[in-house]
């Protein structure tokens, strides 16, 4: 029951006209760590200026007045800049902090993190383009504020096993998963397609159905890797969410910037989204998952 009074303020709250997004992006560094072969951030990264910890928490406090619940820390890697994820974490009732792990978040942050990791040692290194798996697994061990979130590509999608394995292992929140979105028009050779595509999916069917307690999928999100009828209708497009690059540069279309294939997207956030507006009730009880009350204030 209150599992469904949350749902009804949730739907109340996206619903709400206000002259400003209620859901809000931010890549709260021009840095990164590392320099992975799938990253949508180096192919539109176009400046290394960001602000000050005073400047961004100005934004947050003004954003917050305006009309801002719910805020993604992004990057980069948000992680090199941890004052300023102690600002959002004081100002905002929702946060979800997506990092490559490399860095751990201190304890005493209370929020959803999300960690990239995308296959068993040798290929996750290969794609981050560093020696940091071990580094990794050390940082997220038992820590139930993380669910980690792989990219599927042509590089890795032969390895859902063992990312279930390390899952389980790490006694992380759970696993979710994207397909690698295309900054290309021409063929891509990390974009998974046809018959590579149908196995990731029939894989992911697999895996959920063994594994529902840790795979954080529905059936219908998993289809929608292979239909891509979410980007028609995409959430990023729409009034309730907005997101801005390190200088505050509102990033077009979506988070993933400018040039980005939409037809090719498997990002797990608009899959989601587009799920939940559909009325599809496991992508609600997911969603709970994803950000139950303890984390976030709504």
């Amino acid at each position: 029951m209150l599992k469904i009074v949350r749902f009804l303020k949730f739907i109340k709250r996206i619903k709400e006209k206000k002259d400003f997004p209620h859901i809000v992006n931010y890549d709260i560094t021009s840095q990164c760590n590392l320099n992975c072969e799938h990253c949508y951030w180096r192919k539109t990264q176009n400046s290394k200026e960001e602000l000050s910890d005073e400047e961004w928490e100005n934004i947050f406090l003004g954003h917050k007045e305006r009309g801002a619940t719910a805020v993604y820390l992004t990057g980069g890697e948000p992680a090199l800049r941890p004052n300023v994820i102690i600002i959002a974490n004081r100002i905002f009732n929702e946060i979800g902090i997506i990092s490559n792990g490399t860095i751990k978040i201190p304890e005493y942050i209370p929020r959803r993190i999300f960690i990239s990791i995308d296959g068993p040692k040798e290929i996750h290194n290969k794609i981050r383009r560093a020696e940091v798996f071990d580094k990794i697994l050390d940082n997220i061990q038992d820590d139930k504020r993380v669910i980690l979130t792989p990219t599927l590509s042509t590089t890795n999608y032969k390895y859902i096993d063992e990312l279930i394995d390390i899952t389980r292992k790490s006694n992380v929140e759970g696993i979710t998963f994207s397909t690698y979105t295309s900054h290309r028009e021409t063929a891509d050779p990390l974009l998974l397609e046809g018959d590579k595509l149908a196995w990731t999916v029939n894989k992911l069917e697999k895996v959920w159905r063994k594994y529902k307690e840790i795979v954080l999928l529905t059936p219908r999100i998993i289809n929608l890797f292979k239909r891509k009828e979410h980007y028609k209708r995409c959430f990023f497009r729409e009034e309730n969410f907005i997101s801005f690059d390190a200088k505050m540069n509102i990033k077009k279309p979506c988070t993933l910037g400018t040039g980005v294939n939409c037809k090719t997207c498997g990002c797990i956030v608009p899959i989601i989204s587009y799920a939940v507006g559909r009325v599809d009730i496991r992508a609600w009880f997911l969603l709970e998952r994803f950000f139950p009350e303890k984390y976030c204030a709504w």
